[in-house]
């Protein structure tokens, strides 16, 4: 027996905040993952550099590589002592065929774990704001295949609620054995497409009516249906679907749940400079400056990775004051054992500049690691305050190909910075009327404008 081992790991059903903390480490920590289509790709940013990613396919009736294939693959890499994450979409033993997975591990010797994801089936309805079960309404729930093999009758158990997965190609058999079943024509039913994630779709009806109204309204997959009464809550519970949908083009979307549903899409990322003759002509007199002044988090990290290559640590910062832009660039500094003595409550180079002409800046030295292209407007008022302002370029933000975002499904976006309105300029023209832009800062907002996009200053969020 290898000492390989695969793990079947539920991916959850398609908000990437659902994953589970054994899931999520799991990913990180494997040697091979593979992964099926429906489930959030944001996930496989967490593997290792060095891990093998292998997509194994599985949309709705068109799978890449065959059940068997799958199987063989998941012993043949476990063979070779690797370990095997096998990501799935929603719960691996919901209709998902993860037994069959692990039956053949079993049968070829391989040790195997299972770690529960959160199927769709459940969580689909809460996004939708529908209890599966409530006790004005029922007590139990039956959880049904749309679709079962060879053509075989759909069984409709006795439920309260009745939760169908996989079922948009057979909507018309799935209303036909309710209705022959004893359900009433008038049976509340809804669709839920793309549940959980930012493009959700809720469509309510009734038995009666509702393969018509989905054709109407080109209801596509993945999508699950709710049969029962539970679906009059809709309305009143949707909390979801009364989020606004705010797409951040750049780092740290962490920062932003307070403006709505993150939808997260990088259009740009920071990498170190080849040529860092600048930012060295600085490290070999720290001693002379009064004030190191960090405004981004990315700049702290080229910086301190940069001092450690010239044999320096957070010692030789020992003369000066330390100040950062916002919390997440403090939060940053500590990790390399340095806790800021200025952090403005505003996240801005106006926040910072109002805190510096609070104090005594004339004839003052300030050292400013930032990137290769950045705003004039700390650097110039700093020098308006009378302090000596030295600028060195510790890493540059380059374009990157976003993931698919679907634009229609977009309430807000937010540009983090000049590049990332140049970016989405370049990719997609100009913001869609019924989107409404922010900007982080004065000279994002600048830069946006530049680029022909009428954009506001982001709001703070409340204390």
């Amino acid at each position: 027996m290898s000492n390989g081992k695969v793990y079947l790991v539920g991916a959850g059903p398609g908000d990437v905040g659902l994953i589970t903390v054994k899931g999520y480490r799991l990913i990180g920590q494997a040697d091979v993952i593979l992964y099926d289509h429906l489930m959030p790709m944001e996930l496989l940013q967490l593997a290792r550099a060095d891990a093998e990613v292998i997509s194994v396919g599985k949309f709705a009736s068109k799978h890449t590589m065959p059940q068997e294939r799958i199987n063989a693959l998941l012993i043949e890499k476990a063979a070779n002592n690797k370990m095997v994450v096998r990501l799935k979409g929603g719960d691996p033993f919901v209709f998902g065929r993860g037994g069959e997975e692990v039956e053949a591990c079993a049968e070829a010797g391989v040790d195997f774990e299972i770690v529960p994801g959160i199927t769709s089936a459940l969580s689909a309805p809460t996004y939708a704001g529908i209890p599966p079960t409530h006790r004005d309404f029922t007590a139990n729930i039956a959880i049904v295949t749309g679709h079962r093999r060879d053509e075989k009758e759909l069984e409709i158990p006795n439920a309260g609620t009745i939760v169908f997965l996989m079922g948009v190609a057979n909507i018309q058999k799935i209303i036909d054995s309710l209705l022959k079943a004893g359900f009433s024509a008038q049976t509340k039913i809804a669709a839920v497409e793309n549940g959980t994630r930012y493009n959700q779709r809720v469509i309510t009806g009734t038995l009666e009516h509702f393969v018509q109204t989905v054709r109407e309204e080109k209801l596509g997959t993945p999508a699950i249906f709710i049969v029962g009464k539970v679906v009059e809550l809709h309305e009143k519970l949707n909390w979801f679907g009364r989020k606004p949908r705010v797409l951040v083009l750049g780092t740290h979307p962490e920062k932003y749940t307070h403006l709505g549903t993150i939808v997260h899409r990088p259009m740009v990322k920071c990498v170190g400079l080849e040529d860092c003759s600048q930012l060295d002509r600085a490290l070999e007199r720290l001693e002379t400056f009064d004030w190191l002044i960090f405004t981004s988090a990315n700049g702290a990290k080229y910086f301190f990775e940069r001092l450690k290559c010239k044999g320096l640590d957070a010692r030789s910062l020992a003369s000066m004051k330390v100040a950062a832009i916002g919390k997440t660039t403090a939060k940053r500094l500590t990790a390399f054992g340095i806790v800021a003595d200025l952090v403005p409550e505003k996240e801005s180079s106006t926040g910072l500049l109002e805190k510096f002409g609070a104090l005594e800046m004339m004839n003052k030295k300030a050292l400013l690691p930032q990137a290769r292209v950045s705003s004039a407007e700390l650097p110039d008022g700093l020098a308006a305050l009378g302090a000596t302002v030295e600028q060195a370029a510790v890493y540059e933000t380059v374009e990157i190909e976003p993931a698919d975002v679907d634009l229609e499904h977009i309430d807000k976006i937010l540009f983090t910075s000049g590049s990332t309105a140049r970016a989405f300029v370049k990719k997609f023209g100009l913001v869609p009327a019924h989107i409404k832009a922010y900007c982080l800062g004065k000279p994002t907002q600048a830069s946006a404008k530049e680029h022909g996009i009428e954009a506001e200053i982001v709001p703070q969020q409340d204390k």
